[in-house]
């Protein structure tokens, strides 16, 4: 049973968790938006079918691999279990925090292309990357929580991608049809990861108790 208080400062702790999160996973989604844009607007203003590939596909690919990243990388998972913070709290806040670098790099992007004047619809834009960001970022915390391997997330990603690419998007080529399934889907996964953690964590709880 929890017994200690968590006395640190809301400040404290997000800074406390970026820390946990890592350099890397918060530069990923910086660094993919960057390769993006470069990408787009290296061709005509409509974008070459590389250039459209890679901005559909290098932001949400990188912050699915950096949410792996943060599942992952926690070397005393079994300790935080037992700790007054719920394990899957502290998960969610350092999803979070990927998110909200994700979330930040995408509109920098679409801003970037409407003032070079190659962008797409940003709104359209914007409506994909964040349906595929969930999409994808999803199947990797579940993939990590699942298999407790960045290397199985990783493969879980590359497949979702291929698939989206080679089948999703030559029957159903609509950005906005897609949308919401991808959020569904991805939005079930998240959820589907914490409670697995939540599992975990009350097994260990009652382990500590016997």
């Amino acid at each position: 049973m929890r017994t200690a208080s968590n006395t640190a400062s809301p400040q404290a702790s997000w800074a406390q968790e970026a820390r946990r999160c890592g350099r890397t996973a918060l530069l990923l989604p910086v660094l993919a938006a960057v390769a993006a844009f470069a990408a787009f607007s290296a061709g005509p203003p409509e974008g070459t079918l590389l250039g459209r590939l890679v901005l559909e596909c290098a932001l949400p690919v990188a912050t699915a691999l950096a949410c792996a990243t943060v599942v992952v990388r926690e070397p005393m998972a079994e300790l935080h279990m037992t700790l007054p913070t719920g394990y899957p709290r502290t998960v969610t806040r350092r999803l979070t925090l990927v998110g909200e670098a994700s979330a930040v790099s995408a509109l920098l992007l679409v801003a970037a292309l409407l003032a070079t004047g190659s962008s797409p619809a940003p709104a359209a834009t914007l409506v994909e990357l964040l349906a595929h960001t969930v999409l994808l970022s999803g199947t990797a915390v579940w993939s990590a929580v699942r298999f407790g391997s960045g290397a199985a997330a990783t493969g879980t990603v590359a497949a979702v991608v291929v698939a989206k690419v080679l089948l999703l998007d030559q029957a159903v080529p609509q950005a906005t049809v897609q949308a919401p399934w991808a959020l569904l889907v991805g939005g079930a996964l998240f959820l589907l990861a914490l409670r697995t953690l939540a599992d975990a964590e009350r097994f260990a709880l009652r382990l500590q108790e016997v």
